[in-house]
């Protein structure tokens, strides 16, 4: 018992360890573009002429940003008929339903990797958050994806199997990750950053601590598990340590790994909200701190292409949302062979597509059968 109870803290860690550390190097590469960029512009705009007197629209009346052109129409998504649940699974993943985008909306799949190897990006992805920006709704959505959500994996040959979703990266790499979050959701990635799980402490103490909200058995657990002082509170400012011990806990929740993801979540808010106030001079020591750990799909003109668009966007001033998918209404617990979430993926794949979006294309009847009921 005592080896589970080990074993379960460990695991616990790895989540937060990888997003927190993803988001700092993703702030900070924003951050060192845009000022690169910004003293550029600068420089342009003294060399420019003045034209005040030749311009025919008075572009500061501009009360509210423009939107983007974008009225796309998709394809309706129907259920299938299939008569067992891992048939189910797989003609739902495997449908070639329209995959719902926008261009006002960019989609980024956090990922965070089982290894205690800081120079390796390899093993289990225990962490998984969908960072969602719409523009148009001036929405960020953080989205936990539990990874111990069943799911069918479809290897690069076209075979496949049913595990949990969370091994489809140390089963077929990350596109395949990528690609099952995809069509199990029915929702386009943008791109993907992933890290292992080296180096939050230093990374939160970095920032000179983290502060989140607190909840008392939370911090009675934490206190008596790892022999800190945390208080409870609404506002409560913690060390790289205590904040590792804040997040790896699940065994004081009765829910486990849900509220365990709501308080990764809580630290990464708190993270985007205190990376404002990185100075320019030591954007260098932070690229050089976290780079060699943080690999990505996008290209360094991509960054810079996102960071222009934040700032210019204002997506700071941005309300955020979260949510767990598979929610309470589209999940069920399963044990068997192994313990792991039962999911009826088209009605959380349609929930997550309003949150999103606000608006799906999958269409459920009034009198269907979940595949929970399968």
């Amino acid at each position: 018992m005592a080896k589970d109870k080990t074993k379960q803290k460990s695991r616990g860690s790895r989540a937060l360890k990888a997003v927190i550390i993803v988001l700092c190097v993703l702030l900070v590469l924003c951050v060192g573009v845009f000022v690169a960029g910004y003293t550029y512009w600068n420089r342009l705009q003294k060399a420019a002429p003045t034209v005040e007197d030749t311009m025919t629209y008075d572009f500061d009346d501009e009360t509210e940003p423009a939107q983007l052109e974008d009225d796309h129409e998709f394809a309706k998504i129907y259920e299938g008929d299939a008569a067992g649940f891992e048939s189910y699974l797989k003609e739902w993943a495997t449908n070639g339903g329209e995959l719902m985008y926008s261009d006002d909306v960019i989609n980024v799949l956090l990922i965070g990797v089982d290894t205690r190897n800081a120079r390796a990006i390899a093993g289990l992805t225990d962490s998984m958050i969908l960072v969602s920006v719409n523009r148009a709704l001036g929405t960020i959505t953080l989205t936990s994806i539990m990874r111990d959500s069943f799911a069918y994996l479809e290897d690069p040959d076209g075979g496949g199997t049913f595990n949990k979703i969370n091994s489809a990266f140390p089963f077929y790499g990350a596109e395949s990750l990528v690609n099952t979050v995809q069509d199990h959701f029915k929702i386009k990635i943008d791109g993907y950053a992933m890290i292992n799980f080296a180096f939050f402490k230093a990374v939160i103490d970095g920032f000179g601590g983290v502060t989140v909200p607190v909840q008392q058995y939370e911090a009675d657990y934490i206190n008596s598990a790892y022999g800190f002082s945390v208080q409870a509170g609404d506002a409560v400012t913690l060390n790289g340590d205590e904040a590792l011990g804040f997040c790896r806990s699940r065994n004081c929740d009765s829910d486990g790994d849900v509220s365990r993801t709501r308080r990764q979540r809580q630290v990464i808010i708190a993270l985007l909200q205190q990376a404002a106030s990185i100075q320019p001079n030591e954007v260098n020591d932070y690229i050089k701190s976290f780079l060699p750990y943080f690999d990505t799909s996008f290209s360094t003109s991509e960054i810079f292409s996102y960071a222009s668009k934040a700032v210019i966007g204002g997506w700071a001033r941005f309300e955020v949302e979260q949510y767990v998918m598979p929610d309470e209404e589209s999940r069920r617990a399963h044990s068997g062979s192994i313990w792991y979430w039962a999911v009826d993926y088209p009605l959380a794949a349609q929930t997550l597509q309003t949150a999103i979006y606000g608006d799906s294309n999958i269409v459920l009847e009034d009198d269907r059968t979940s595949p929970l009921d399968l």
